[in-house]
Parts: structure tokens; sequence; C-alpha cells
């Protein structure tokens, strides 16, 4: 069996050989104690506006990812998701990697566009990690999903270079690989020691002792015997033994004569010349102890009936039936005995065949142990791949920069108030809300031109916030907060982002009172169409009978459909008893006031399956001038826009109304509640 050992200890040291390379190069080279695996630096040049990896290189999660970047302007580095990345780049000139090939292979590809330059992408929140200010590098854990690292100058500028290096750091990759090393070392050992592993002489000599047997050639036939006289007693008696050594006297050859110890029979009487002499058998006497040329195991094989038979043993002397009458001639005895060969054993049962099987057992467990050991080891070392099928969503903001949004809205909206400046508001506010502010300050100007009734710095506090899930732009967000110059009110305002590029405006702003019943902003969620079918009005519905319960006054039909504010109850008091007065007037022949909705409705799906609604109203005030007589505004707020000029026609005062509703669901049986209904004059004129 020493070839099979030698085969197997020569596979065993090619395994443990290449284990031992492969651990070391990993270890060493590839990875190092921060368990990091680095890529070149390689350079990338864009004369578009950002270098963007693939969704698909980034595949899976787990490890965590560095990127460093380096060049001649100040870069930005980002990971983002892909929906925030993809739209934010949409139709700009970029170069995307596509592919990679370890150890530092990229496969690239221009995409042409505008080259004009972006928001820079440091003042946009959307991104998972981004390098801090100064910085050029970034660590991200990898999450499930699909995502996108993008270098870009840091102005958003066109004309990207950078010198890039990616790397990945995977939990106990170096221990594993030190393992590798270790285990390699063991098994080329192990490999070694099969290969040229020497048995001493003395387990050698045991062996053969005990599993060597030595075959007897027998006869086919024992020769006949003839009879002789007994010899006396005496000259038996006296009869030499032989010796094997004189320092051996106890041990006696056993071709010494035998001895006789019966007495000597009394001699035959006178037979026929014919006759032949009877055979007579001596008497048994014991056996002398031969030498022990062989080791009792030998002995006891060579005498095991098993290998002999029946046939006579060749230790032993040969025996013959006794005569049943001494006084009679005896005819010689002749045995036939069988031919035995020498015993075959079967390869499998051979004693030397088993030792080499159990070294070889022995072996396998040991390696299969090893394997065992660096597989659960090493079960979480491969990042498992992403999962995600679905299209990416996220929630609109996080709580951190939401709050941040609203603190900067505070800090910006008193500048802008202080100053009346309408390009500052509309770096934080969007429509309708920024055209309710812009006529603000157009009536401000005009009233107020010392800029004596400015009004006084105040700020959202105590926000909740609201952010349901987007899987693409515009997305929003909700915020219920306090007002800190009026203890009496709350502010529910919508925040939207047009595009991943453009800031967070408040594009949807009402004040109901605190006593008001809000809904939790807490769980909010865009509506789908079973949810909207559950309602008791869609949406759009309800804007539209909004409008022509407004329109119609307190016994308009609609009115059954709503439970009003207490802003709303006064505005319609006060649009009835303007009415009376304006009809009052010689010049005037008659007033009418239409409402109509604007734009599409906002909706979001509360915890308890209601919906809270923000839609905008038009409302025109229109004075016919009775013929013959002419009227122009002389003051209030129509004045900003319209002052000093005779109409013969007609007069009309346009305001923009802001309105938070909330649609119960059918089940429910309620009627639609409105919150809050917040107007603003943006224009005045005539005809």
């Amino acid at each position: 069996m020493r070839f099979a050992r030698i085969t197997l200890g020569l596979l065993v040291t090619l395994a443990g050989l290449v284990a031992t390379v492969a651990g070391a190069v990993a270890a060493f080279w590839l990875v190092g104690p921060d368990n990091t695996i680095s890529t070149p630096g390689r350079e990338f040049a864009s004369s578009g506006l950002a270098v963007v990896t693939a969704p698909t290189l980034l595949d899976r999660h787990g490890p965590t990812l560095h990127v460093s970047a380096s060049g001649n302007k100040p870069l930005f580095v980002g990971i983002g998701q892909d929906l925030d990345v993809r739209d934010y780049l949409a139709g700009s000139a970029q170069t995307r990697l596509i592919r990679f090939e370890p150890p530092g292979t990229f496969g690239t590809q221009d995409l042409r566009g505008r080259s004009g330059k972006l928001t820079p992408p440091g003042e946009l929140d959307w991104w998972v990690a981004q390098s801090a200010p100064g910085s050029q590098s970034v660590s991200w854990p990898m999450q499930d999903g699909r995502y996108e690292v993008v270098v870009m100058n840091a102005d958003g500028t066109p004309a990207v270079g950078a010198q890039v290096s990616f790397g990945v750091q995977v939990h106990r990759l170096f221990g594993i690989c030190l393992l590798v090393l270790g285990a390699g070392v063991l098994v080329l050992a192990l490999g070694l020691a099969l290969m040229f592993r020497r048995r001493k002489v003395a387990d050698v000599a045991a062996d053969n002792a005990t599993t060597t047997g030595i075959p007897v050639p027998v006869a086919d036939r024992i020769p006949a015997l003839a009879a002789v006289a007994s010899a006396p007693a005496a000259q038996e008696t006296n009869s030499p033994a032989y010796r094997v050594s004189p320092f051996a006297p106890e041990q006696v050859s056993p071709f010494a004569p035998m001895q006789q110890t019966e007495p000597a029979a009394t001699p035959a009487p006178a037979r026929p010349a014919a006759a032949r002499p009877a055979a007579v058998k001596p008497a048994p006497t014991p056996v002398p102890a031969a030498p022990m040329f062989m080791s009792p195991a030998a002995v006891a094989r060579a005498k095991s009936p098993a290998l002999i038979g029946a046939s006579q043993r060749y230790d032993e002397p040969p025996t013959y039936d006794e005569p049943a009458d001494r006084t009679e001639s005896v005819e010689p005895t002749v045995e036939r005995t069988e031919t035995v060969e020498p015993e075959t054993v079967p390869l499998a049962a051979s004693p030397e065949f088993e030792k080499s099987d159990e070294a070889v057992r022995r072996t396998a467990a040991l390696l299969a142990s090893g394997a065992l050991l660096l597989t659960t080891t090493s079960c979480g070392l491969m990042p498992p791949k992403n999962s995600l099928a679905a299209p990416d969503s996220r929630p609109a903001v996080t709580l951190a920069d939401a709050q941040a949004v609203v603190q900067r809205y505070n800090q910006l909206n008193n500048q802008a108030n202080q100053s009346r400046d309408a390009k500052l508001s509309a770096t934080i506010e969007g429509n309708p809300t920024l055209a309710q502010t812009q006529a603000g300050f157009v009536i401000g100007r005009k009233l107020d031109a010392a800029g004596k009734d400015v009004s006084k710095p105040f700020s959202y506090t105590n926000p909740e916030i609201g952010a349901p899930q987007f899987a693409s732009y515009p997305m929003r967000f909700v915020v219920s907060s306090g007002v800190s110059n009026a203890p009496g009110a709350r502010q529910l305002g919508v925040w939207q982002r047009e595009n991943a590029g453009s800031p967070w405006l408040l594009t949807h702003s009402v004040y109901p009172p605190k006593a008001a019943d809000l809904p939790s902003v807490d769980g909010m969620r865009t509506p789908d169409v079973s949810a909207l079918n559950k309602l008791r009005s869609q949406p759009a519905t309800a804007a539209k009978d909004l409008a022509a319960y407004l329109s119609g006054g307190p016994n308009a039909p609609q009115s059954k459909l709503f439970t009003p504010s207490p802003a709303l109850s006064s505005m319609l008091k006060l649009r009835a008893t303007t009415k009376a007065n304006d009809t009052a007037e010689p010049y005037i022949a008659s007033v009418t006031d239409a409402f109509l909705p604007s734009g599409e409705p906002l909706a979001f799906i509360t915890s308890s399956g209601d919906a809270l609604v923000f839609l905008t109203l038009t409302e025109q005030y229109l004075q016919r001038v009775e013929p013959g007589s002419n009227a122009y505004w002389t003051s209030g707020e129509a004045t900003a826009f319209s002052s000093m000029v005779k109409y013969t026609q007609s007069l009309h005062q346009d305001y923009l109304h802001q309105v938070a509703l909330v649609i119960p669901t059918k089940k429910s049986g309620e009627a639609i509640r409105v919150l809050s209904i917040d107007p603003q004059l943006i224009g005045a004129g005539g005809q």
C-alpha cells in the first residue's frame, strides 16, 4: 500500500501548497490587517458633469465600501440611490462605469447630454453617504438596493478629472486569510509526512511475525514403516537426548531419539517366511520443546486447522493406528493426505491494507474537518447579493433632514419678510405659497413704503414630520408645527422637491386653530387606488363641491357635505356683508362672487385611513358698473395693483385661497371637515 500512501501524500501536498500560497498572497498582498481589498488608483476623465457607476456594479450588500478621489479641482464623492442619482443627472453629459474586472480594470461608457452647471451636490440631502467639505473620500456600509457612486466637481461644473480608487472592507477577511494560510501549512506538512514516512525496522519485523505464515509442503503419501524390535527398556532409558545448545540444556532437539515409556512387548511367534513383519506403533511420548525460530503467533497460525485442514502438522511426530492384536502381522497403514496450498488472504482483509485504509480515513477526516472549519468561519465572507426586485423607493426625507429644512426656512423667511425680498422667498417657497407671499410684498411696499409695518420675525416650532414613501420625483413631506407668534394656531405645510437637483420648497401652508382636531402625520403615505376608493369623496370632487359651496353661500346644496371651520364661516359672513354694501352703491349695478378649483389637490392617507387634502381655490369678486358711470380704486389693498384707474364696465378683485380638508372614509359616515382656509389678494383691476 506504499503506492497509495505516496499518491495520497502527493495530492495532499499539492492542496496544502495551493492553500498556503493563496492564503499568503491574500493576507499580505490583497487584503492586509484592515480587512480591505483595494483596487489600484485609476484615472477617470469626463468632459461631462460626473463619473458614475452603474447600479449593477454594486450588486451586493454587507461590506463597507471605501471610495477616494483626487484631482486638480475640489471634488465631491457621494453615494445615492439610483432613483435620486438618475433624476439628478437626467439629460446631462456623464461617464458611466459599466464593468469591473479584478484587480483594477473598468469598462466605461460616455453619455452625451447637457453640460450646464448643476446644483452643487453638497447642497442636496438625499445622499446616503458623501464626502465632508475638504475631504474627497467616503466610507459606506453597502445596503440592499440600487445605489450608485458619483464623483464630480464640488461646484457642479463640467470637465471632471479624478484619480479614483475603490476598496471593499469585509469583516474578518484578514483572519480568514491567515486561517487559510495556517491550514495550508498544516495540510502541506501532512502531505509531506505521508510521502516520506519511513517505517521502523521493529515494526516491520513485528508485522511480518504477525501477518506472515510459512506454507508447509506436505507429501501426498507417508512412507510405510517396517516393524522393528523394541529395544530393551534400559537401552531406551539410557538413550542419548541430543541437546540444541550447551547454553540451553533444557531445550532438546526435535530430532533426538524418542524414548519408550512402555515395557517391551513379548516377541511374536515365528511366522512364515512370506509374511511381512508387523508394524509396531510406539507409545505416545511427550514432544520435547523445540527452539523458537518463529513467533508464537506464527506458530499458532501455522498450526491452525483452517490453514492445514486435516493433514498432519509438520512439527508433530507421525502417528499410526494401534494394531488389533500384537501377535498378528499387521499390514502397514498408509494414510493419504491432501495437498495444502499456502493461505491466500483477500487484499481488503489484509492487515497491511487495513492499516493503510485507516491512515487514508484519518487523513480524509482531518481534511474534511479543516474544510468544515474554514467553511463555518468564513460563511459570512462572501457578501450576499441584493434581493430587492421591486423599484427603489424611500421616504421623501429623513427626520433630521426635514427638521433642517424647517430651520433653514425659518431663517431665510424672516430675512425675506424684513426686506420684502421676493427672490429670496423663491429659494424657500413654491406656488401657491410663493404667489401669496409675493402679492403680500407688493401690497406692503404700496401701503407701507417706509417699511414701518414689517412683520415681526416668527418661526415654526416643534415640527412633526410625515414623510411618505416615493419611488420617483416630485417628492413631498408634511409638517405640523406650532407658530411662535400665534400661540392659538398651528401650521400645516407641504414641502416639495420637484426633482433631485432642486431644493425643498414650502408649497402649501395653512394655519388652522390649535383647537382643531388635526390628523396625525405619523405613518402618512401617498394614496393608492384602493385607499381612494374607501373615501367618502375623491379629492378633486371635494375641491369642486367646496368651490360650489363657497360660491353659493351657506344655503348652497353642497354645504351639507362639509363641516366648515371657524375661518370659513367668518369669510362667508364677510362676503355676504360686502355684497350688500357694494350693491347699495349707486354706481354698482350687481355683484358676483365666484370660486374655482386651481391645480390638482395633494392628498395623503393618514394612519386612520382618512385623507388629508391640500387644495387651492381662486376667487373673483366682480362688481358691474352702472351704465354712464365709472369707478376706480381709491384705497385698500386693491390700489397696489390698480390705483386711480377709471373703469366704466366692471371692477374685480382676485384672491388665492389655500385650503386643508379631511375627507373621511365611507364607513365613518362623517362629513368632510374644513380645517382651514387662508385667502390672499393677489390682483385687482377692471374694464
